[in-house]
């Protein structure tokens, strides 16, 4: 396949300073794999018949014709712009907090002070920030006073037929015992609802039927997707509510219903779904100097993993991937588990499930790297998966060469496995999520301009 694409390549007679088929469009064309094409670009690399070009891709020749790069000019302004976005999808600033001074600003994204006021008085105009002092705030309607009835918040989660809960993962605590604690610092009582997948009823505690009628104060409302299989009539339910509405989308972007994105009172709230998480590792691996790498997953057959596959190869990195995809992800083997043993060995039989998918992934991997000589780093679908390989090499003598350069392991989650084992692992920024979805209820406003699916950015956390 390798010496068919160069082939192909060859064939093309392509000028001196040519631009040549971007990665993406030869793995549809030739139906090969991210790691076979970036094989046959190397190769032709290595004799001088093309050279890439960080970021703006691949050329016919020994250097590109400046004319044919398509060098995309932006203004200061509009780099400003970008960056302070990005530390805002970050959680670097934070609405509850002032924006750092001016002069650390100024230094953070290599303007002038100036520059930076200009931008910052064009915020408070549009009623994003407002001045107080010598600092820049987010503008945030008048906070309660203490002794002040508390306003009415609907916090709407999964359940069961009767109401009850139990939460599936560390993410998951994360984000209720947060929404919690914001609730309290934001003098907001919280009213519960659960939405039943099996009925697509809303129930509260006790198993009751909801009605949205019986909450006229109600000031807004957090609605959770997370393992909702059938979440359209949990949006339903709220869909004539007057009052802002945010939820925590945990399903692939592309199948939000179109018709609540159009709803002004609406707004949608990502963090793990899409291609980012698998970019923003590339990106943390390319600037350790890493080039090369294999992702790992036994939970192929779902959205988000594939997603963060292409993620990382569209990052720059040459990526091999050792995939499953009989699963979607870590509840289906403990579905599996469940039907088979005692409810206190679930836990033991999903994680000997996974072992042995992982097992076989694992043995391709290695001899790839024998053969090759290729010692590159694992990335990890999850913490558990980076878990299981440690355990693997312990009980069966398994072997994992150290990289040159970067970790052995690094994996998505940033879970308590993650700080156990010392592996680095990609955050995905619940703190953040949760602080954002606090401010978009108080001041809807503030997000008029902002896409009504807002992606919350993540990063690498080092052990």
């Amino acid at each position: 396949m390798k010496q068919r694409i160069i082939k192909a390549l060859l064939d093309m007679n392509l000028a001196e300073g040519d631009r040549l088929p971007s990665v993406r469009s030869m793995i549809k064309s030739f139906g090969a794999s991210s790691g076979t094409v970036q094989a046959a670009l190397a190769e032709l690399e290595s004799v001088g018949k093309i050279c890439k070009i960080q970021g703006k891709g691949c050329f016919w020749g020994t250097s590109p014709l400046r004319t044919k790069v398509p060098y995309i000019h932006e203004t200061v302004s509009e780099k400003l712009a970008k960056a302070f976005e990005r530390d805002f999808a970050q959680g670097y600033l934070k609405p509850s907090q002032p924006l750092p001074l001016s002069k650390e600003l100024s230094a953070r994204y290599n303007v002038s002070q100036g520059t930076l006021r200009k931008f910052l008085e064009e915020k408070v105009a549009l009623g994003i920030l407002k001045k107080e002092g010598r600092q820049y705030v987010f503008y945030r309607k008048q906070q309660q006073k203490d002794n002040a009835p508390l306003s009415e918040l609907i916090f709407v989660t999964r359940c069961n037929s009767w109401g009850g809960f139990s939460a599936e993962s560390e993410r998951e605590l994360d984000f209720l015992r947060l929404i919690y604690k914001t609730a309290g610092k934001n003098h907001y009582k919280l009213t519960l609802f659960g939405i039943d997948d099996a009925s697509g009823k809303l129930i509260d505690r006790s198993g009751k039927p909801c009605k949205l009628s019986e909450h006229p104060n109600a000031v807004g409302a957090v609605l959770s997707t997370l393992l909702v299989q059938n979440f359209r009539p949990l949006l339903t339910f709220f869909a004539d509510a007057k009052f802002p509405v945010a939820v925590w989308w945990e399903h692939p972007i592309d199948a939000v219903p179109r018709s609540f994105l159009r709803k002004d009172n609406w707004i949608f709230f990502n963090s793990t779904f899409g291609k980012t998480p698998g970019k923003e590792i590339g990106r943390y691996l390319l600037g350790l100097g890493v080039t090369e790498v294999g992702y790992f997953s036994p939970y192929h057959n779902s959205s988000w993993s594939k997603d963060r596959l292409t993620g990382l190869e569209e990052s720059g990195l040459v990526v091999h991937p050792y995939v499953d995809a009989e699963f979607a992800s870590p509840w289906d083997y403990k579905q599996i588990a469940r039907k088979r043993v005692e409810k206190l060995s679930v836990e033991i039989m999903a994680r000997t499930l996974e072992k042995d998918k992982l097992k076989a992934l694992a043995e391709r991997a290695l001899e790839f790297q024998a053969k090759n000589g290729n010692n590159m780093p694992w990335i990890c679908v999850n913490d558990e998966v980076a878990g299981i390989f440690m355990e693997m090499a312990e009980e069966n003598n398994m072997e994992i060469p150290q990289p040159n350069i970067g970790p052995t392991y690094i994996a998505f989650d940033n879970s308590m496995e993650s700080y156990l084992l010392r592996i680095p692992s990609y955050d995905f920024n619940t703190d953040a999520l949760v602080e954002q979805i606090f401010y978009y209820i108080s001041n809807p406003s503030a997000f008029d301009g902002i896409k009504k699916i807002h992606h919350i950015l993540g990063n690498v956390v080092e052990k």
